[in-house]
């Protein structure tokens, strides 16, 4: 069965034949055509089952010194180390958290970076988001756990990441929205956040001014967000997304409305020129790893590797990771 929508050909086949099937420019204005090129990318994106994944273990979370529990929510890997943003639930109020650690170590160093008021009390932005490093900074998203809510973006030093030391941020900015990831441009120094469930894509500078709002047929285009109502669509929720030089490469769980997408539902994402009204786009679903969605919470771009951070933090941990050149073939 060929689907002809112009000015591309899409071709629907079983999944053992999807691999070169949805590399394409989305150039069209028309929601008729975007909406049916979007429907075939994403019910029939390419496959990756046979995705040579290697899974490097993790020390145990330990607080304070005690076992400690933790929702995973970002990932970003500099060198050697790997970055961890997650809320810590077994306590209350409920914390934001930023970890760190190696593959050669057996513990995390923790920073607290849930925000206080003016008083000195824990307010609810306890849910830190998808984060991503300018090269000095790493920008993160801290926001209330519910839609709509309010959130505050910081920029931490990476210098001041000094085990024992409380973290202080050198910017921040607040966004009335609920912002679950960030990925950051250095070269344009531009900060995108995606909300609850994508259904908004807000892009800033690096002086927390907003400069341009994608909803609606924008995203519909690009595949992304979850809306119920009579305008509703399907698409990928963004739990984490990088920029490495011209690409944004995004991750998340591909849904619908009704919640009936079945399994896999993780995907990967790779835009080019993302702001442009040309850009590029291939959509690869991942596949299930040990009953677990490789694309549902931390993920980060090091040079060729791609790393999956799907699982909370506690007594056992793991990352996946994936040669890149795996996903973009």
């Amino acid at each position: 069965l060929k689907i002809l929508v112009s000015p591309v050909q899409f071709r629907l086949s079983p999944p053992s034949s999807m691999r070169l099937t949805t590399s394409t420019t989305v150039p069209w204005k028309h929601p008729f055509f975007a909406a049916c090129a979007m429907l075939v990318l994403h019910a029939h994106p390419s496959w990756a089952e046979d995705l040579p994944i290697r899974e490097i273990k993790l020390p145990p979370l330990v607080v304070n010194g005690q076992p400690a529990r933790a929702h995973t929510q970002g990932l970003e890997v500099l060198g050697a180390k790997f970055y961890v943003t997650a809320r810590r639930d077994d306590v209350l109020p409920k914390r934001a958290l930023l970890l760190r650690t190696d593959a050669a170590r057996a513990d995390w160093d923790v920073w607290d970076i849930t925000p206080v008021d003016p008083r000195g009390m824990v307010t609810t932005l306890d849910h830190p988001g998808g984060m991503q490093s300018d090269g000095t900074r790493l920008w993160i998203p801290l926001a209330e756990s519910k839609r709509q809510g309010r959130s505050v973006i910081r920029a931490f030093p990476i210098v001041r990441l000094i085990p024992g030391q409380a973290l202080e941020p050198d910017f921040q900015f607040e966004v009335n929205d609920h912002i679950g990831a960030v990925a950051v441009d250095p070269e344009h120094k531009l900060v995108l956040g995606a909300n609850w469930d994508t259904e908004a894509v807000y892009v800033w500078d690096f002086h927390g001014r907003l400069q341009r709002t994608l909803k609606g047929s924008a995203l519909t285009e690009r595949g992304l967000g979850v809306v119920s109502g009579t305008d509703g669509r399907a698409g990928l929720a963004v739990q984490d997304w990088k920029f490495q030089g011209d690409h944004l490469f995004a991750s998340g769980l591909f849904r619908t409305p009704g919640g009936t997408a079945e399994p896999p539902q993780s995907r990967w994402i790779t835009f080019g020129g993302f702001l442009e009204s040309e850009f590029r786009q291939k959509s690869v679903a991942l596949p299930v790893r040990h009953r677990v969605e490789l694309g549902q919470e931390g993920m980060a771009v090091l040079e060729q590797t791609v790393y999956f951070l799907p699982e909370d933090l506690g007594p056992s941990s793991r990352l996946f990771s994936v040669p890149r050149a795996e996903l973009e073939n």
